[in-house]
């Protein structure tokens, strides 16, 4: 047993000892934090050099970065721009290619095309005109059928091909098989 109160009078007195240090300290702690000089970095010149190039380093190449980012962005914005009127040119392109096939067909059927009509696929796809000729079929009953041109198609065809003499020929293969000799005696 007096081994067991001399253990607890010794931690008694560490616990007391520990306490009067707790209630101490903020109060030291609060007057020894102004005192005390706040924590200071120094470099040396070298060092202080070295950091300033490295940042200018830095620098350089973020400027060199958003150069070559926006000639990249340039560039790409170029190339769709030239793309699209690529697009433009072929969209155009395959509108004349489509009217040319509507119109050969019409021809390759026997029906009677506008000559208007003729004279576009005559200038556009001279080989689609004479191989429609080639292959028209003989028609008992040709239909009329309506031109396949927009206004824009009519009047660029009118103002280029306005003077040529190459309409009456075309019309009159059209009229031979239609009956167009009924009009010779006629003359």
């Amino acid at each position: 047993m007096e081994l067991r109160t001399t253990r607890e009078m010794r931690r008694n007195a560490q616990l007391d000892k520990v306490m009067l240090k707790k209630t101490d300290a903020p109060a030291k702690a609060q007057a020894s934090q102004p005192k005390e000089p706040a924590d200071k970095f120094s470099l040396s010149q070298q060092a202080l050099a070295y950091v300033d190039e490295q940042n200018r380093k830095l620098w350089d190449w973020n400027q060199a970065w958003e150069e070559r980012r926006q000639s990249r962005m340039d560039e790409i914005l170029g190339s769709s721009q030239s793309k699209s009127k690529e697009l433009e040119l072929l969209e155009k392109a395959m509108d004349v290619m489509n009217k040319c096939l509507k119109i050969a067909a019409s021809i390759m059927k026997g029906n009677r095309v506008p000559p208007e009509d003729l004279e576009y696929l005559m200038k556009n796809d001279p080989d689609g005109y004479r191989m429609a000729l080639a292959l028209r079929r003989e028609n008992p009953d040709p239909k009329d059928e309506k031109s396949v041109l927009d206004d824009e198609d009519k009047n660029g065809g009118a103002e280029e091909s306005g003077g040529e003499a190459e309409a009456p020929q075309v019309s009159a293969p059209e009229a031979s098989s239609g009956g167009g000799e009924a009009s010779s005696p006629a003359e």
